[in-house]
């Protein structure tokens, strides 16, 4: 994914490029900033965020959850 499709997917909404740009960096600081703080971020969907150490983080893709029942015969 990109930011211009990230963009794209904002303007669609009605807002300006500058704006959705501006956004888009005001949530990836958000993010990066309750990283540095040790929080976990979930991506919901898509998984979570975990801080390790060294300034580093990890994914942890989300579980894929299957209704009950499904694929038995």
């Amino acid at each position: 994914m990109t930011n211009k499709y990230l963009i794209d997917l904002l303007t669609a909404g009605g807002q300006s490029i500058p704006q959705a740009a501006d956004e888009l960096d005001r949530t990836v600081e958000r993010i990066l900033s309750r990283l540095r703080n040790g929080e976990v971020v979930s991506l919901p969907g898509l998984g979570r965020l975990v801080p390790e150490r060294n300034s580093s983080f990890r994914f942890e893709k989300a579980s894929v959850m299957r209704s009950p029942g499904r694929g038995r015969k």
